[in-house]
């Protein structure tokens, strides 16, 4: 009897002791992007709701992505931002638009099916700042709803659905309050 009280009470501090361990945490991995005035960090995006590649290598995808979209926004900031004024995003999320989908064998690689049920979200803070001061910053996030209605044009853009959300937020929100 005295033994299996023992040998019970050394199997409770097992499991207990078990859950109280402390698991090292893998270090947040961020990955930086700039162009001209306009840098980016993306925030951890392992965590990010949605940036699941297709074709790619996945450990390829993310990083092709994040340049891709700051080189698309970087071309409507470097017309607009005075050479002593800097736009800083720090990215928390991502959703591209649509949502992959198995093929179950019928091909090798799964499929983006995009449709208005996924439309692309980002969530991100900025700063925008003139002379190394903060003029103006906020958090944002954005998302299109109807990024499928109207035309849609024929383009070679690898992420047009995203590249638009991120330019029409950038000439809507801050392009209008700038000082040159």
């Amino acid at each position: 009897m005295r033994y299996t009280i023992s040998l019970l009470t050394l199997i409770i501090m097992a499991i207990l002791s078990g859950c109280t361990s402390t698991a090292k945490k893998e270090p947040i991995e961020n990955y930086i992007t700039h162009d001209g005035n306009l840098a980016i960090i993306w925030k951890d995006p392992s965590q990010y709701t949605d940036i699941e590649s297709t074709t790619w290598l996945q450990s390829k995808f993310g990083p092709y992505l994040f340049s891709e979209l700051t080189d698309e926004l970087g071309r409507d900031v470097n017309k607009v931002l005075g050479e002593n004024q800097k736009l800083d995003l720090m990215v928390t999320n991502v959703d591209l638009a649509g949502d992959v989908q198995p093929t179950f064998g019928a091909t090798v690689n799964d499929i983006r099916v995009v449709s208005d049920l996924y439309p692309p979200k980002i969530s991100f803070d900025y700063s925008l700042s003139q002379d190394g001061k903060v003029i103006m910053s906020g958090s944002e996030k954005i998302q299109n709803m109807s990024f499928l209605f109207g035309i849609q044009p024929i383009t070679s853009q690898p992420f047009p659905y995203e590249s638009e959300l991120l330019t029409k937020w950038f000439k809507d929100k801050i392009q209008p309050k700038l000082v040159k």
